[in-house]
């Protein structure tokens, strides 16, 4: 049955599949860039492509002139849209979550394309006409390749024109693929006589729509959907440049009223932003900056390195500089340079990517790191003279001193009964009293001068505490006061010859300030420190001058600076001492009734402690308990001999835990410990006597085997308070030694 098709709704065809063609990867662009609302913009192009296609089909089929009349069926129509509209979203969408990948666009491509040949064909299937219908294989197979390979085309395109002349040539690129598409698919059927000579008659459902009217209202309308599709998009991307003219400028005032250089260059060195600070700082006009190298800003040392820096970014994604800040030296118009602080922060515009750099001048800065530089080694300087004067006036203010005392007894035994011995016993309490201010002066500054270094370790201040109150006991019962003391199993870090000195200086002041009552010395636990306090029913001390009497030379009772009465320098002493161990001092007063003076010390675990007793069935005519510590086994066994042999009772250990375990199972406290400055596992002997000390509570003499020689390690030992014996030690030197110590 031959027909021929109508020229003027060809055309309109074809102007209707390019146009939607055009609004579709217009819609599609927009939505890639789009800041919000992308999937609805997608949506949207998947309307205007679907309904471009389907338009296009539908005055493809109403452009054909068949002599017999034909008959649409209705639901088979509206399938034929719902599958060109839904196809085309499937792909769009998809396409749109892997644009780069081009197996998810392969597959959108041929699922969209078998949706068209699919919409094309159900649309063949609803025609209803008195003639049967058939297709030519090979041309229906052409026509579902050109689907194909048009659905795959409009995908790519949709998200890959930018341009205005892009999205044209794409759309004339779609639409006559579409029109291919239809025309082929067209060409496939052949009309032949339907053996019922009787005319088709419209049924229930079906109607005809061959009136060339009906084509040209359906494009009409498409076109007019279309336009006005492509009309809102033109609206929103105004609206979006608006926003993004506010932004701009927002910008704009921020990096031009910044006090710091701000410059922004593209991926090759280009300067494309250059703010005023920038102008300022490197004297470079707007004008002169933008589209110069960045390597103007730069001395000519540094150029080739950011430059390597640059293309090695470009071909690696290693990151020297971006994210991370350092500083570099910046060059001015006049070829000085300067120190600059620069942080670099990576961004993207489109495809394109930049990088910004903000800057700040650190001149001012060098130069007092500088100052501050000379003023710290200028200080140390000073310490150090400081430290050598206390060392000259330690040994030049004692000698004449430590003189006067030799002379003043010498004097004392001549003159006995004489008339002038009272006056010889005020000049010698003169001395005493000088000597007093002369030590504690010393200690002040030495602890000033930092040349104090604790020895610190565990121990148990039961014991400490407990002697200083047997200690104090009878001077406060001289007094009229009762001093009672708290026992404790707490155990703490701490240096004990220094915790020791900041007690006593409290304990004294207690007893001197106190006419009556009682003072307790005790200690409780409060979380993971110990709390050792000292209270007494002393004088107190006003709120306002609680923070004053640790100051230097401070006495609130004592006005006329009676010297029995202290110096005003024991509390200024505490101070130091505390803040050397990192302790805390607290005190709690109240005028007439007394004070509590706080140190917090750190608890640690208890571990047993030797009593002092003797064991029974101990030789009566032992000379005492000496504790060897030495790594070597044939030097211990020797040293232990020989001491047995000149009386002593010996603990030989090779470490410290072996001989406090030794010592805690004897229940005995050493009379002399005796050990080799270097040990085990890194420990010295020094520490090994520390730790001792501390189990035990008290310390005891204590001599220090080396032979080394580095002047070093002989100052650590004496700065210790230990006597230094070198390797080889003679028999007789030893037990000098020995008898000294004792």
């Amino acid at each position: 049955m031959p027909g021929h098709y109508d020229p003027f709704l060809v055309a309109l065809s074809v102007v209707v599949a390019a146009f939607g063609g055009y609004v579709a990867l217009d819609l599609a662009s927009h939505a890639r860039e789009a800041r919000s609302g992308r999937n609805a913009w997608l949506a949207a192009a998947a309307v205007a492509l679907g309904a471009g296609i389907w338009s296009m089909h539908f005055i493809g089929m109403l452009a054909f002139r068949a002599p017999a009349p034909v008959a649409y069926d209705l639901a088979l129509t509206a399938l034929s849209f719902l599958l060109a509209v839904g196809v085309s979203g499937a792909g769009l969408f998809a396409v749109a979550r892997a644009p780069q990948r081009r197996l998810a666009l392969a597959m959108a491509g041929a699922l969209t394309g078998l949706g068209i040949v699919s919409m094309h064909y159900v649309r063949m299937a609803g025609m209803r006409m008195p003639a049967r219908m058939t297709y030519d294989p090979a041309l229906v197979a052409l026509s579902v390749a050109i689907a194909l390979a048009a659905s795959t085309a409009a995908l790519w395109l949709a998200f890959r024109t930018a341009s205005l002349r892009q999205r044209l040539a794409g759309a004339l690129v779609l639409g006559f693929a579409v029109v291919s598409m239809h025309y082929t698919g067209m060409a496939a059927a052949s009309f032949g006589e339907s053996h019922a000579a009787t005319p088709h008659e419209p049924l229930p459902g079906e109607t005809a729509l061959s009136d060339p009217l009906l084509a040209v209202g359906t494009g009409a309308a498409t076109l007019l959907i279309l336009s006005l599709a492509l009309a809102s998009a033109l609206l929103d991307r105004r609206r979006e440049a608006e926003r993004a003219a506010e932004q701009e400028a927002r910008y704009r005032s921020i990096v031009d009223t910044a006090v710091d250089p701000i410059v922004v260059i593209d991926e090759t060195g280009t300067i494309q932003s250059f703010n005023r600070a920038a102008v300022t700082t490197f004297g470079y006009t707007v004008e002169e900056a933008v589209g110069a190298n960045v390597r103007l800003l730069m001395p000519d040392d540094h150029r080739d390195a950011h430059d390597g820096f640059l293309a090695r970014y470009r071909e690696t994604g290693e990151k020297r500089v971006i994210g991370i800040g350092r500083e570099v030296e910046g060059r001015r118009k006049d070829g000085s340079t300067f120190p600059l602080e620069l942080s670099v922060a990576e961004w993207q515009g489109g495809r394109k990517r930049f990088f910004t750099g903000i800057m700040r001048d650190i001149t001012a800065r060098k130069a007092a790191e500088s100052a501050l530089r000379r003023a710290k080694e200028d200080a140390e300087r000073a310490d150090l003279a400081k430290t050598k004067f206390l060392a000259a006036a330690s040994h030049d203010l004692r000698q004449p001193l430590q003189s006067l005392f030799f002379f003043a007894h010498a004097l004392s035994d001549r003159l006995h009964g004489h008339p002038a011995s009272p006056l010889l016993a005020s000049m010698s309490e003169s001395l005493t009293g000088l000597r007093l201010l002369l030590d504690s002066l010393l200690d002040v500054s030495r602890l000033d001068a930092g040349v104090v270094n604790p020895a610190v370790t565990q121990f148990a201040l039961g014991a400490l505490l407990e002697r200083l109150a047997n200690e104090y006991r009878p001077r406060a019962a001289e007094a009229g006061i009762e001093l009672r003391y708290r026992p404790t199993s707490g155990w703490t870090v701490s240096d004990p010859a220094l915790l020791e000195r900041i007690l006593r200086n409290i304990i004294e002041n207690a007893i001197r300030y106190t006419e009556r009552g009682r003072i307790v010395i005790g200690c409780r636990r409060v979380g993971a420190t110990l709390r050792i306090e000292v209270l007494d029913t002393g004088i107190g001390i006003p709120a306002d001058e609680q923070k004053a009497i640790f100051e230097e030379f401070t006495q609130l009772a004592n006005p006329e600076r009676d010297r029995r009465k202290g110096l005003g320098l024991g509390l200024a002493i505490v101070r130091r001492l505390a803040g050397l161990l990192d302790h805390s001092l607290s005190l709690r007063s109240e005028p007439g009734r007394g004070s509590a003076f706080c140190i917090a010390v750190p608890s640690v675990a208890s571990r047993p402690v030797p009593k002092t007793c003797r064991p029974n069935g101990q030789p009566a005519n032992s000379k005492g308990l000496v504790v060897l510590v030495d790594d070597d086994a044939i030097i211990l066994l020797s040293m232990r001999t020989m001491l047995e042999g000149w009386g002593y009772e010996v603990v030989a250990a090779m470490s410290a835990d072996e001989a406090i375990g030794t010592l805690t199972s004897l229940g005995q406290t050493p009379s002399m410990i005796v050990a080799d400055y270097r040990l085990r596992e890194g420990r010295t002997g020094l520490q090994a006597i520390r730790d001792i000390f501390g189990v035990c509570g008290i310390r005891v003499p204590a001599l220090v085997l080396t032979g080394d020689t580095d002047p070093a390690r002989i100052a650590e030992v004496q700065q210790s308070g230990y006597r230094v014996l070198h390797k080889p030690v003679s028999a007789a030197v030893l037990r000098d030694a020995l008898s000294s110590a004792a």
